[in-house]
């Protein structure tokens, strides 16, 4: 029987991801009381006003390039049912560079950085020195023809970097990234299949994504 492993942080009106955006808001346009069903059913509509980048999210190459694959645009099979490599960079140090790279073959996989910093989530602690991949690191995941990449990070690049490599190099070969990634602690290489589906946002670069694991383990 499969095992299910939720990846993703969920999303409550208020919570910071990443400072200064906006935090979410939920306007409820029609509650149980005001259902105007003749007593015979009751239903709740609410609207929820969120930034693409809250909680946790998938970016698309129109994130960095203005004439980059949207969210509409990105290929389901960068996305779902991906076999997965997780990297443990968790004694590494913030720059996990491209030694820390599995040999394994990365063709068509998706790669999960586990760092734990995802622990300071919710603290002001999460918002800065956060680990991050360095250019290089990228460089190889991209030659290596890696599907997807995840981190359990504030950021896949170092905030500090206005450059933005990271981003720059996966998302320029099409690669989607997800940031503040959760729980890459309960997921090993090999032992699953990874879903990470945002919505088909026409001219979107970035939104939440319910992120898991479809284990055989």
């Amino acid at each position: 029987m499969s095992r299910f492993i939720d990846l993703s942080h969920p999303i409550e009106e208020g919570m910071e991801t990443y400072r200064p955006l906006p935090t979410p808001r939920v306007d409820v346009l029609n509650d149980y009381d005001a259902s105007r069903y003749e007593g015979k059913s009751e239903f709740l509509i609410a609207s929820l006003h969120v930034c693409g980048n809250t909680g946790t999210y998938v970016d698309s190459p129109k994130h960095r390039y203005r004439q980059g694959v949207d969210l509409a645009g990105l290929p389901l099979e960068r996305l779902a049912d991906l076999p997965i490599v997780v990297v443990d960079a968790t004694g590494i140090g913030r720059a996990i560079g491209p030694n820390a790279l599995p040999a394994d073959d990365l063709e068509g996989k998706g790669l999960l950085v586990r760092t734990d910093f995802s622990r300071h989530w919710r603290t002001d602690s999460y918002f800065s020195d956060n680990p991050f991949l360095t250019a290089e690191a990228c460089q190889a995941l991209v030659a290596a023809g890696v599907a997807f990449v995840g981190i359990d990070s504030l950021n896949i690049d170092d905030i500090a970097d206005l450059a933005r490599p990271a981003h720059t190099i996966l998302l320029g070969a099409g690669v989607p990234v997800c940031e503040h990634m959760t729980n890459l602690a309960s997921v090993e290489s090999g032992t699953g299949r990874l879903h990470a589906v945002p919505i088909a946002w026409v001219g979107g670069a970035t939104f939440p994504v319910r992120a898991y694991i479809v284990s055989d383990q």
